[in-house]
Formats: C-alpha cells, structure tokens, sequence
C-alpha cells in the first residue's frame, strides 16, 4: 500500500509540473502573438490618392547647372563613404537602403506587408537616414505598389539583384519623382561594374545626398577594367527641347517616356535633340557606347509651379486609423478574455486529473 501510495503521489507531482510546463508555454506564446497583432494594429492607414502623371507648363532640368561638373563614382552598397545598412527582416521583407543612417530602425513586421505598412515603413525610415532607396524590388514589392508609394527619393533600379525599369518607369508614370540608383556586388563576376555617378565630393557628405536627392547624378553600368569611361557632358533645356550632349560618340541615344515608351532613337551622334511635347509627363535618357557601356540619366519631368518642389502624396487618415485601433484593442480584449476563461476551465479539469 505505501509502495501504491507513493507511485500515485509521484503521478500526481508530474501531472502538475507538465500542466505548469503546458500553462507556460501557452502564456509566452499569447504574449509573442499578443506583441506581433499589437505591432500591426498601430501602424497608420493612409489615403493614397490616385496616381497622376506630372503635368504643368514647367520643366524640370537636373542636370541645368553642369557648367562645372564634379563627376565621381559612388557604390552605395560597398562604399565606406558614409554609412549604410540594408534594412528589411521577417519572413517576407521589404527591403530599404538606408543611407547616411543616425540609427538604425529595430522594429520590422515578420510577415506579410501591405501598402499601408510599407508606406509607414519609409516615413520612419526617413527620420532616421538621409536617403531611403527601395533595393530588390521584385521580392518585396508588388509593381501596382509604385503608382502610390511615396515619401522616397531613389530607386535602387540596377543591381547584381536585377534591372527594374518597369518599376521606375511606372512610378514616373504615375508623378513619383524617383532617381535612379546603380550598385554592385556580384555583377563584376558576369564582366560588367554599376555603380551611381553624382555631381559631388566624396569627401562632403551634405554634396553626395543632395545630387541624389535633386537627380544631377546618373547610373553607368561598363566593362570591368574598362578605364576610359565616357561621361554626361551637358544636358540644356532650351523652349522645350532637350539637347544632350557625351564626351564620347553615342552609339544609340533613346529618349524614354510615359509608361517606359521610346519617344525617339537616335544612332552615331554626340548629341542628340529631343522636343518636349504636349502630350509628355517626363522624358528619361538612356545612352550606350562602342564599348558596351550604358548610361542612364535621371528624368525631366513636368511641374505646374516655377519653384519645383516634390509633394507629400500620401496622407494617414487619423479617423479611420484611430477606429481601426480601437475594433482592434475591443478584439483583443474578448480573445484574451476567452483564453482565460477557457484557460481556468481547464486549470479545474486538470486538478481534478490529478487527484484522481
């Protein structure tokens, strides 16, 4: 009888620390699943206005001021110029250059994104570097995003991850005035180096961000060991036309529009005349040479005031976010209060389990 006695009480002892052991986990796995919901719950709802390509009897011309041009090559992702990380975690993560950063942002959403999170993602991204530039397109944005996402300056277009002009060209399309971006990493393997070529000093820091940011700065993708690079020598705006001008004979020059339509190709010239018509929201420029070499220039683009300015284009509806957050705080309260009240059921299930 002692010998039964003691097994039973043995019995009992194990019953109550597996039941702690299963309490517990179920308790961290509500607070883990409790911090992920209460991240997504309060980022903003935005309104995203519907996408209009630029317009107005202005344009808008980088490259004016080229008279003394300082062109230096720039490598944002392997460059120790100044600093830059990658931002983008989780299991499905949309991923930002961030470059000229203070501090680097900690917090990401682990799953699925949608718009609302990505456009929230870029305003605090913002605060935290100088120049945000959306890299790997393909893997963390859908293409109809770029008709509304905002609040960026480049797009990280050429890379060892691929070439994304249809993502630029909608974006354009759709009045976002992005810059093009150009890096390197695993392209010098293939032949071919990318890199951004800006209007600056490497050494000035406040330089190299302001000709990304204002577009007098352009991608080049060459030959690797290729020394003799031929460059951007003017581009003039003069009542509406276009003239742009290399320091090598251009073997194709192609004015590129609305929607990545080509306007107008132009073969063996060293300049080449393009009139701005009526019915174009923004022309882009894109030259090859003999020796294999492209050069893609930032877009000119139309403005309806004198003074060019780029236009905050997504707004956080405060109404609707607010009332989202509190459905969703009304939510989680019942949840939790239906795992506790189930939770305490069989907390009362369970010790009468191991009384037995």
């Amino acid at each position: 009888m002692e010998k039964q006695k003691r097994q039973s009480d043995g019995s009992k002892n194990l019953c109550k620390k597996g039941n702690v052991f299963l309490y517990f986990l179920g308790g961290l796995a509500g607070i883990v699943t409790l911090f992920f919901v209460t991240l997504y719950v309060f980022a903003p709802t935005y309104r995203f206005d519907d996408p209009k390509p630029f317009s107005g009897d202005f344009i808008n011309n980088p490259y004016q001021n080229l008279t003394d041009a300082n062109w230096n090559y720039l490598d944002l992702r392997n460059d120790d110029i100044m600093p830059t990380y990658e931002y983008g975690r989780g299991l499905f993560p949309t991923r930002y250059l961030c470059v000229n950063y203070e501090s680097e942002r900690k917090i990401d959403y682990p799953f699925l994104q949608n718009i609302h999170l990505k456009q929230y993602n870029i305003n605090c991204l913002n605060k935290m570097s100088s120049l945000v530039v959306p890299t790997r397109l393909d893997k963390g944005f859908k293409l109809r995003e770029m008709k509304h996402l905002d609040n960026y300056r480049a797009m990280e277009v050429i890379s060892s991850y691929g070439n994304y002009f249809n993502y630029w060209d909608l974006a354009l399309s759709s009045g976002r005035r992005v810059n093009i971006v150009a890096t390197d990493s695993k392209s010098e393997k293939d032949g071919f180096v990318n890199k951004t070529v800006v209007n600056a000093d490497l050494n000035d820091i406040e330089q190299i961000i302001n000709s990304l940011k204002n577009g007098d700065s352009y991608a080049i993708s060459y030959l690797n060991g290729n020394l003799d690079l031929p460059e951007l020598k003017s581009l003039r705006l003069t009542n509406d036309t276009i003239v742009v001008e290399a320091t090598k004979l251009i073997k194709t020059l192609r004015f590129i529009g609305q929607n990545g339509v080509v306007k107008d190709s132009l073969n063996d010239v060293n300049q080449g005349a393009y009139a701005f018509d009526d019915i174009d929201s923004y022309i882009r420029v894109e030259m090859s040479f003999e020796d294999e070499t492209m050069i893609y220039l930032n877009p000119i683009v139309r403005h309806q005031f004198q003074y060019f300015f780029d236009p905050s284009l997504s707004v956080i509806m405060k109404e609707r976010t607010w009332l989202m957050r509190i459905i969703y705080v009304f939510v989680i309260i019942f949840f939790v209060k239906y795992l506790l009240s189930n939770k305490k059921e069989e907390v009362d299930e369970d010790k009468g389990e191991c009384n037995k």
